[in-house]
């Protein structure tokens, strides 16, 4: 499938694209417009006024998260750190002022946006790795059922 976005992606946009890619459509395909311009045959993203976009203080990557009902923690988790970083809302989570700083210079890498989804993935990538692994340390695991390794004491009586 192909989707539009607006040129020049940051944080959501990168992340958005990540996003599709890696959960939802595999062989996804992006094009970028001024903000406005129609794409027929394309889903829009991080768009005004589309499915995909902003709600009620969301941001486009927990829009995608909803709409393909991708509900795993470290997923929601991510959806939370680009909202904050996205919206420069540090209170909402302390790593998205640092994550938009990044994504903000990757925009002084490259002019091409392709070029930057493409420099966005591994730094997603490991973002990802590591609110997986810092969930999992959080999830407790279910004990085994401890076996008495003591002899039983006999009930009958002598």
């Amino acid at each position: 499938m192909r989707y539009v976005t607006r040129k020049r992606p940051q944080v959501d946009r990168c992340a958005s694209a990540w996003l599709l890619t890696r959960f939802v459509d595999p062989e996804a395909e992006f094009a970028f417009v001024e903000e406005g311009d129609p794409l027929s045959g394309a889903i829009p993203f991080d768009m005004s006024g589309v499915q995909l976009g902003h709600h009620r203080g969301r941001c486009s990557f927990e829009a995608i998260l909803a709409k393909y009902k991708l509900t795993e923690p470290a997923l929601v988790e991510l959806g939370r750190i680009i909202r904050s970083a996205d919206l420069l809302e540090a209170e909402e989570a302390p790593e998205g002022p640092g994550i938009d700083l990044l994504f903000r210079g990757l925009l002084h890498l490259s002019t091409d946006d392709h070029e930057l989804l493409r420099l966005a993935v591994p730094i997603l990538d490991a973002l990802y790795a590591a609110l997986q692994e810092r969930d999992a340390a959080r999830t407790p695991h279910p004990r085994q059922p401890r076996r008495n390794t003591q002899p039983r004491k006999s009930t009958r009586r002598r």
